[in-house]
C-alpha cells in the first residue's frame, strides 16, 4: 500500500460473516475470487485496515455492500438480525 493511499477500518467479524455467507471458506478462496493479495487479506484481519481499492474488491468479490465491512463507532451494524444469525 502507498504511503499517500488512504485507509479505512474494516471490522474482522463482519468481514468473517460476510465471507461465511457468500460460502468463501479460506482467505485464499476470497484471494482468488477478489484479486487481492492472500496476505493483504491476512493483514486486514489482523490490523483492521486496508485501502480503498482492497475494500472495493473484497466487497465486490463476497458479494456484499462495501459499506456492511467498515467498522462505524456511534451507529447500528448494517443487516445486525442477518449478522446476528450468522455470527461465528
Amino acid at each position: 500500500m502507498a504511503e499517500t493511499e488512504k485507509t479505512i477500518r474494516v471490522d474482522e467479524k463482519r468481514l468473517k460473516v460476510a465471507m461465511i455467507a457468500a460460502g468463501i471458506k479460506t482467505d485464499r478462496d476470497l484471494a482468488e475470487k477478489s484479486g487481492v493479495d492472500e496476505r493483504t487479506i491476512r493483514n486486514v484481519k489482523r490490523l483492521g485496515t486496508c485501502s480503498f481499492d482492497a475494500w472495493n474488491k473484497l466487497a465486490m468479490a463476497i458479494g456484499c455492500n462495501p459499506i456492511d465491512l467498515l467498522v462505524t463507532q456511534g451507529y447500528p451494524d448494517p443487516n445486525w438480525v442477518t449478522l446476528a444469525a450468522l455470527s461465528i
